[in-house]
């Protein structure tokens, strides 16, 4: 018994003299020591290669197509009224963003849209868009801006976005 206590107490000191001599396995604090080895900086060293992220599925989703004429089962959800003074860009940028709204009706380029018109639009939202549809809300549109003191309008369809059932409408005064 007391040469089993001798060797486990021999065995610890052999073993912290043999791990005392040795480098820690663990990396040391940096600042405590120098910055510098003999054999150059300590450090991130530059990369030989360069590692690209893969491209996420969100980045490849292009923005939705502003189309002239819907798709057969398109449902009126937003209308979009434009003044006929916009570019086309200014127009195709205002139909997307309204299709990321849940606003009924939108206005840009300084159209107001008096509120009985948008009375008389609300029963044409969420009915299947035909040619009879899309000819009821122009008509309707035409009405609304025009009044005996202003000349009637010229309104026309300018773009879908069949996806999220908004259609965009142009008004043009009368010269």
């Amino acid at each position: 018994m007391k040469f089993s206590v001798f060797c486990q107490v021999a065995v610890f000191f052999v073993a912290a003299a043999v791990l005392s001599g040795e480098e820690p396995m663990l990396p040391q604090a940096l600042g405590a020591g120098p910055s510098f080895h003999a054999d150059g900086p300590r450090g991130f060293l530059k990369p030989s290669k360069s590692i690209k992220p893969p491209v996420s599925a969100g980045a490849a989703v292009s923005a939705p197509a502003v189309v002239q004429s819907p798709t057969a089962e398109t449902r009126l959800r937003r209308l979009v009224v434009v003044s006929g003074a916009m570019t086309p860009e200014a127009i195709r940028d205002t139909i997307l963003a309204c299709g990321q709204t849940r606003t009924p009706v939108t206005t840009a380029g300084g159209v107001n849209a008096p509120a009985p018109m948008l009375s008389d639009l609300a029963g044409l939202f969420g009915s299947t868009v035909t040619e009879d549809t899309q000819k009821k809300v122009l008509e309707t549109v035409r009405k609304g801006m025009g009044s005996s003191a202003k000349p009637l309008q010229r309104v026309e369809v300018v773009g879908w976005l069949p996806s999220e059932g908004v259609m965009a409408v142009a008004v043009y005064p009368e010269s």
